[in-house]
């Protein structure tokens, strides 16, 4: 399995529309800090919070190689009775263990169609409760796991720098190694289309950490967009360097900052098109690029850069016939971390990831829809 766009892989090829025009940039010119290139990530994270990575530099090799065979040991993996599955359900939802299909809402009320095996990154360095899947290949898994924490800790670090937080502001103050996190690995695996309805696809929200990082090589990710928009121009970014706009340290542990216009209400419940005071919304798919990851911006991170960079809502959807498989990298922040959320209270990590497990679990019916993406709009 390639990263992204294999016409090996069923419901790689088909055709889905409306796409979403994300912009693409390169790891190799992150690594250079590339002026031009660190605009564009700005640029991206501001407007949509979601980008395509592309790693199909020489360096990445021994990363794609990895992610080809634990996707063929996973796909196995899934392929076991749920019985014996469910010998690894996890003990928290936020991290660590075996999710199963139809334990949380669906996408279309009912319940979801996916399960997934997580393995959180605290937990594998402390080879604490692995599966046998992962102790089988506990070196692919680890140097895996290593590999995509650096890529995200890299975009991080650039993105820290381009808006200006550095010292005890820094976003990589907040994401320390020797504190505990929930980051975590994820194999996620999606069920055919139920024709019933009564498994479908990951229900909308947004991610409650810092960056996810997606190996998708099939369609079916969707993420919320105005539609036929085009991503901004690099120059029009406006990126911070020492200067007065930065964010000034008030921006956590308890200061609430300017709320800006995306605490208004959606007034649609229409989840095919949803339409806020400002521009029309609407489901665009995210499609899948060889050679390249899919990066978006999460709740945390949003709430740490006081609104400006925007967490992106998104979901899932089955495929008509076939299976969907994708790995996810979660960049998560200490455990310890307070931030203001989209309400202005002052809370913390664990209370949110707690809050937004127990809401991903509700039927779909009694779901607090704004809870479910980040405070960002009232209604979805």
């Amino acid at each position: 399995m390639t990263v992204a766009g294999s016409n090996k892989m069923d419901g790689a090829a088909a055709p889905y529309e409306p796409t979403a025009n994300l912009d693409t940039v390169v790891f190799s010119k992150v690594l250079d800090r590339d002026p031009e290139t660190i605009h564009k990530i700005i640029s991206a994270c501001e407007n949509v919070g979601f980008f395509y990575l592309d790693i199909s530099d020489q360096y990445s090799a021994t990363l794609l190689s990895n992610l080809e065979k634990l996707n063929i040991v996973m796909k196995d993996w899934f392929d076991q009775p749920t019985a014996t599955k469910r010998k690894e359900l996890a003990i928290s939802m936020a991290s660590h263990g075996y999710k199963p299909i139809g334990s949380q809402a669906g996408t279309h009320g009912g319940r979801d169609g996916w399960e997934v095996l997580k393995t959180g990154s605290f937990e594998l360095a402390g080879r604490w409760g692995l599966p046998p899947v992962v102790e089988d290949n506990l070196q692919t898994f680890t140097s895996f796991q290593s590999q995509c924490h650096y890529i995200t800790r890299v975009l991080l670090d650039r993105i820290s720098n381009a808006l200006g937080l550095k010292g005890a502001q820094s976003l990589n103050h907040f994401h320390r190694s020797d504190c505990p996190s929930k980051s975590a690995l994820a194999f996620l695996h999606y069920i055919p289309m139920d024709p019933t309805g009564g498994y479908a696809g990951h229900n909308v929200h947004t991610d409650y950490g810092t960056l996810t990082l997606v190996f998708a090589p099939q369609w079916g990710l969707q993420v919320l967009s105005p539609p036929e928009i085009s991503p901004p121009s690099s120059a029009s970014s406006s990126v911070s360097h020492d200067s007065d706009e930065s964010l000034d340290s008030g921006y956590h542990r308890g200061h609430n900052g300017d709320q800006n216009d995306q605490s208004k209400n959606l007034q649609s419940e229409n989840l095919d098109k949803e339409e806020t005071p400002e521009a029309p919304l609407e489901w665009q798919y995210v499609e899948p690029r060889p050679g390249c990851a899919v990066v978006n911006v999460a709740d945390v991170l949003r709430f740490l850069t006081r609104d400006r960079l925007k967490s992106a809502v998104h979901r899932v959807l089955p495929l008509p016939d076939v299976d969907r498989y994708s790995v996810t990298y979660f960049l998560r922040p200490s455990d310890d971390v307070e931030f203001v959320d989209g309400d202005g209270r002052l809370t913390n990590v664990m209370d949110w990831y707690d809050r937004k497990n127990n809401m991903y679990e509700a039927s779909y019916g009694a779901q607090d829809r704004s809870l479910l993406i980040g405070g960002l709009y009232k209604e979805v």
